[in-house]
């Protein structure tokens, strides 16, 4: 095999899956902070940590749109400052809810993040124009 193959081979990203994966998770970082910035800091005074945590224990129980964006508002504003919102607060909760999904609604989720990162990663090899 040709050299030029064998490094195109070597840097070809999905030989680094983990590496995508995390790529895929901050690009959907960014791009809630840039939307929750589009909409004004509706949440620069509030008590974050607090807040965050209501909102997820509320999406938990009602998952709708609205909790999901003020879930996503929040992490947005505690990420702004510098400070990842407090998954262990609610660990145990989002591993009881993960428990109790159907095998088939688990399925249809992981089946449709995977189209989301193939969208990423397409979107991205595209050459800059």
């Amino acid at each position: 095999m040709a050299p030029e193959k064998m490094d195109e081979m070597a840097d070809d990203p999905r030989d680094h899956p983990e590496a995508i994966v995390n790529a895929f998770l901050l690009h959907k970082s960014l791009e809630q902070t840039q939307h929750y910035l589009t909409r004004g800091r509706r949440f620069a005074n509030a008590q974050l940590n607090a807040d965050w945590i209501t909102a997820v224990r509320s999406w938990l129980a009602h998952k709708d749109r609205a909790n999901e964006r003020k879930m996503d508002n929040l992490a947005a504003e505690l990420r702004l400052r510098g400070v990842e919102p407090p998954y262990a607060a609610v660990e145990q909760e989002l591993a009881d809810r993960s428990a109790r999904t159907k095998e088939n609604e688990r399925k249809k989720v992981i089946r449709a993040v995977a189209r989301e990162i193939g969208d990423f990663m397409c979107e991205n090899q595209r050459p800059l124009q």
